[in-house]
């Protein structure tokens, strides 16, 4: 355990449990980071000393991070074999290990998931990755664990001085939770500027910050935005791409929305609130902003961002798959295109 006091929080992997998919490996096409305290470091030099990526950042405590190379800078990890199953999984890195759970560190740790894979089950008698959790912080080497825990509770600890109208973060979760109670859920709320910032990410002309998604028959599929069509690109393994259907982009229409898909996506930005890495998003903001926004109001500003993107998102997979409505079915599968980034969104703490 920490050699520090500090509290973990489970809460987030009760009722959950998770299966790796036999011929997935989607996860293996977002580089996982390896710090060099990691004794996979080495261990990955050794099989090819060029496995591994240095990761470019002026940040000194990220310096010493490298992330796994990937085919053409694009594709799958390169130890990722044809059946899509790991070549080095006795040595695999830590990301790799502790999949699909994320750790935030910030005023405690919390521990959640990234719900980019299809693996995921639901049952309030299981606690199969709560188990895993708690393996996983026993098995963090202690070094790591305890300079993140440091660094974070610094940070947290320095807020209340640089932040005028300081909420502690359990009170700021409250508060978004009961505005999630009424917010208004339709497609009023994707603004000109939603619309502007999905363009942005499509027209991304760096591969890894396009949309991805794993579809029910495990392709990988990445969504571009060249010219005026939106395309819908398959992924293989080896960095390979081919265009697989394409739509226009300015006759992407809002569809309606089923009552069934409102709660949906209500109870997901209900789950997005509860991750203490949201209010670190807001944290950051706030610390970063030019104008004096209370963080309530720009908590809810970021929560309308997220509800807009999510409509956006679940409209384009509409769009291609022919639906008319967007329905709970959609709902669910925009969590899956959307999750990866959003668990993971710059926030001001230190996430694994």
């Amino acid at each position: 355990m920490f050699g520090i006091n500090t509290d973990i929080d489970y809460s987030l992997l009760e009722g959950m449990d998770f299966t790796c998919l036999e011929g997935c490996g989607f996860c293996c096409t977002f580089p996982a980071e390896v710090r060099e305290c990691e004794p996979a470091f080495n261990a990955i030099l050794q099989i090819d000393r060029n496995g591994l990526k240095k990761w470019d950042t002026d940040d000194p405590y990220f310096c010493n991070v490298h992330t796994m190379r990937q085919h053409k800078d694009r594709g799958a990890c390169i130890f990722l074999r044809e059946d899509r199953r790991c070549g080095i999984y006795s040595v695999r890195s830590l990301l790799c290990r502790i999949f699909p759970i994320k750790i935030f560190f910030g005023h405690r740790v919390q521990l959640y998931t990234s719900q980019v894979c299809r693996g995921f089950s639901k049952d309030r008698q299981s606690n199969g990755l709560h188990r895993t959790g708690e393996e996983i912080m026993e098995q963090l080497p202690v070094q790591m664990k305890e300079e993140m825990m440091l660094k974070a509770r610094g940070m947290y600890s320095s807020l209340p001085g640089k932040l005028a109208g300081y909420i502690p973060p359990d009170v700021l979760q409250a508060k978004i939770l009961d505005y999630i109670g009424t917010m208004d859920i339709s497609n009023s709320i994707v603004s000109e500027k939603s619309r502007d910032d999905f363009t942005s990410q499509l027209s991304s002309e760096e591969f890894i910050n396009l949309p991805t998604y794993l579809t029910e028959d495990m392709q990988w599929l990445v969504f571009r935005l060249t010219g005026g069509l939106l395309e819908r690109i398959r992924l293989e393994r080896t960095g390979e791409i081919e265009t697989t259907g394409s739509v226009h982009y300015a006759c992407l229409s809002l569809k309606p929305l089923s009552a069934g898909a409102v709660n949906a996506l209500r109870e997901y930005l209900k789950l997005i609130v509860q991750r203490d890495h949201f209010a670190g998003v807001v944290y950051l903001r706030a610390l970063e902003q030019k104008n004096k926004v209370s963080l309530v109001d720009l908590a809810t500003a970021y929560l309308n961002d997220i509800a807009a993107s999510l409509l956006l998102r679940a409209n384009m997979l509409a769009a291609f798959e022919g639906y008319d409505i967007i329905d709970t079915d959609m709902i669910r599968e925009t969590i899956i295109l959307s999750d990866g980034y959003l668990a993971t969104e710059p926030s001001y703490g230190l996430i694994l």
